[in-house]
């Protein structure tokens, strides 16, 4: 200890000359971390794209059964129905096709299916295609003793 100076002086300079020896370690840190950090949070929201584009196909096969199951729909019906609402929907689906089975005279059975891509975030990674079914039972008159 110096003559005139406060004992903490001496302690407090000691702890910062060593940590002068550290100094612009963070920003070498964060260099090396960032590219991994951007890399999961790309991942993440791609991910979160892929659910969105298959709920967004799954609903669109879910519109048109509902429109072709109708009493006397017109075949042709159910697709016009999936195909606005994915024009409504968004790009999170692309390339999407929609088949819809219209229903024999016999048929008690409608499906349709959604096909596609989704909305790629990330380049130079390939995704799953997406394909949703969706059932519905064909709206009609019966007699009371057909089943």
């Amino acid at each position: 200890m110096r003559p005139g100076r406060p004992a903490g002086v001496d302690r407090v300079r000691r702890r910062t000359t060593g940590a002068r020896r550290d100094r612009g370690a963070n920003p070498v840190e964060l260099a090396v971390l960032m590219p991994a950090i951007l890399l999961l949070l790309l991942a993440s929201i791609q991910a979160a794209a892929w659910f969105i584009a298959r709920s967004t196909a799954l609903n669109a096969a879910q519109s048109a059964v509902s429109a072709q199951r109708a009493y006397q729909a017109e075949p042709g019906v159910g697709e016009d129905r999936a195909e606005d609402f994915l024009d409504r929907a968004g790009d999170w689906l692309v390339g999407w096709e929609v088949t819809v089975t219209a229903p024999e005279p016999d048929d008690t059975q409608v499906s349709a299916t959604v096909t596609g891509e989704p909305l790629r975030i990330m380049p130079f990674i390939s995704l799953p295609g997406i394909s949703e079914t969706a059932f519905g039972t064909v709206e009609r008159f019966v007699d009371e003793d057909q089943p």
